[in-house]
């Protein structure tokens, strides 16, 4: 739209031909934003459609039941290395727990155990370990360190008697032995 296509239309005054022009600019504006934004959708649109059937392409080309076979091996892998995770966990646990008990030997006190009917809880604690451990303690008293006290040994008084010379004199005296 051009000024004298209105005043073609009989719009005359100059300041009224201004406000149509602008008000007619900024539709034009919109419109155009509108129409870049629509082609920059269509451009991105059609690039997903390529991708799209690039990836559709490259599937019909995959070998379906090796991936199953695949994705069944990995799940095997998977739960014999959640098993041994679990094993070692138990393992140390154990360990722990028999060097808690003061266990002399934790590979001698292992052995005497029933693991089988052991189980770990979700705290760290192994069920069924106190009653266990609480029989062998009482027929294998020697693979725990005690509570009491060891008896001290006190070296003599180097190589002198520890009963005084009175005493052993008379002792030599009774019997005979004189000095």
């Amino acid at each position: 739209m051009k000024k004298e296509d209105l005043k073609e239309l009989g719009i005359e005054d100059e300041e009224l031909v201004k406000q149509i022009i602008i008000l007619h600019g900024k539709d034009i504006e919109s419109l155009k934003a509108t129409n870049d934004t629509n082609a920059t959708e269509l451009d991105s649109l059609r690039k997903q459609l390529e991708e799209a059937s690039q990836t559709i392409e490259s599937f019909k080309k995959l070998d379906v039941d090796g991936i199953k076979a695949a994705a069944d091996e990995w799940k095997a892998k998977a739960e014999q290395a959640d098993k041994a995770i679990s094993s070692m966990r138990f393992d140390y646990a154990l360990e722990k727990s028999l060097s808690g008990a003061k266990a002399k030997s934790v590979k001698a006190v292992r052995a005497l155990l029933d693991t089988d009917s052991l189980k770990l809880t979700d705290d760290g604690t192994i069920e069924g370990l106190d009653d266990q451990l609480e029989v062998i303690k009482s027929e294998n008293e020697f693979l725990f360190d005690s509570d009491e006290p060891r008896p001290r040994i006190v070296a003599g008084a180097q190589n002198k008697t520890v009963i005084s010379d009175l005493t052993v004199e008379a002792a030599r005296k009774a019997a005979g032995l004189g000095r």
